[in-house]
């Protein structure tokens, strides 16, 4: 922590518990070991899941919620809500940054456009006139892809986050764990997440996701059938994944990079909460310590990229100008439209008939927006934040 002190430019023997392991660097500094500061690093990162799976569990034995059973219907509010934020959090860097606009225009373009104009197409599609069963097929089969490309996208973050630390780590070359490694630990959990979950939760998961019960219950019954064969291998898998992780880090750095450590830990902690919790809470609770972690990454990011004045700023120079405002109205914003869009007609305006938009409900047309927009929000994420970039690298 001695290098630390020094990154932040306060005697080590002068400096505070909150200056050595709250504050983050400068701007114009970076932390050698963790990304922000080992506490931001921590509760932002690696552990914040615990900062709703908590709540939800103390909930669920205090509220009974008839539409979400042992869930806080407020709770999942805001866990919808923050998801929804953070798929817009991107947004403004990729639009109103010229540089970064004009160096992906084109992937910038075409595909939200077609987004937007399947979006458009929505209600033609539900239509049986227009688009008949294939139509809807089409649509479900949409949303599908939109679940699966999410929980790819989730892990994926957990990886790049244990690859952030181990670019940062100053074990010589030749010793660092390579990507696969950290793949594998991370995605080590899936065979048994379908042979064992799958099965044992078969109505709750057919229940919440009636809109693609049809490829889930597909992927279900095979599981069922095939369950005996399928749940030692789905062990072993989980099993050498961790073993796998820990051998590679005892022998690079003895366990004493505490920021991989720390990270591991609290995705190891996640990816099995869905075996020793409510899987149902232990999902939420994934999702939203993954909006966590990409709004405290936008945030870092942008905070080392936008530190010097330019002499033609960009708008979202402008805009950062005040940070604080800027970062309160975009969360807050689209944080609202999600809690109100679960709440509506349950808790809010309980009486009232839902408006109704060329044959969809104004909640049906923000779920769809949500479906498109997620979608939007995996592709940019696929270019804008690749670490090998050397523009990335320098503002993280």
């Amino acid at each position: 922590m001695g290098v630390l002190a020094q990154t932040i430019e306060v005697p080590a023997n002068r400096a505070s518990w909150w200056e050595r392991y709250v504050v983050p660097p400068d701007p114009d500094q970076s932390c050698p070991v963790w990304h922000i500061s080992p506490v931001i690093d921590m509760v932002a990162y690696h552990f914040s899941w615990v900062w709703i799976l908590v709540p939800l569990v103390v909930a669920s034995m205090l509220w009974r919620v008839p539409d979400y059973p042992g869930v806080n219907l407020n709770l999942y509010a805001l866990v919808i809500g923050i998801n929804l934020a953070h798929r817009h959090f991107g947004l403004p860097y990729a639009y109103f940054d010229n540089e970064v606009f004009r160096t992906y225009q084109r992937r910038l373009t075409w595909f939200p456009l077609i987004c937007i104009a399947l979006l458009a197409a929505t209600p033609m599609l539900l239509d049986e006139d227009t688009g008949g069963s294939i139509g809807a097929g089409a649509l479900t089969a949409v949303v599908f892809f939109s679940v699966v490309w999410n929980l790819w996208h989730v892990f994926m973050q957990k990886f790049g986050i244990l690859r952030l630390y181990m670019a940062k780590d100053s074990a010589p070359v030749e010793l660092k764990t390579a990507a696969w490694v950290d793949k594998y630990f991370v995605l080590c959990w899936f065979p048994l997440y379908l042979s064992y979950l799958g099965p044992t939760y078969k109505d709750t998961i057919l229940s919440r996701g009636q809109v693609v019960a049809p490829y889930t219950s597909v992927i279900i019954q095979f599981m069922e059938r095939y369950r005996a064969w399928l749940i030692a291998p789905s062990v072993l898998v989980a099993v050498g994944g961790v073993g796998l992780w820990l051998w590679y880090d005892w022998r690079a750095h003895k366990f004493q990079n505490h920021a991989r450590l720390s990270a591991a830990t609290g995705t190891l902690m996640i990816s099995t909460a869905l075996f020793w919790a409510d899987p149902l809470k232990a999902f939420i609770a994934f999702g939203f310590s993954h909006a966590i972690e990409y709004i405290t990454f936008v945030w870092a990011f942008q905070r080392r990229r936008y530190r010097r004045p330019q002499a033609r700023p960009s708008l979202m120079q402008r805009l950062l100008h005040h940070p604080k405002i800027w970062y309160v109205l975009l969360i807050t914003t689209f944080a609202s439209i999600g809690i109100l869009q679960v709440l509506g007609g349950r808790t809010i305006l309980t009486h009232a008939e839902p408006p109704d938009f060329f044959g969809i409900t104004l909640r049906g047309w923000i779920l769809y927006y949500a479906v498109y927009q997620s979608l939007v929000h995996f592709y940019l994420d696929g270019f804008l934040w690749k670490m090998r970039k050397p523009e990335v690298r320098a503002n993280i």
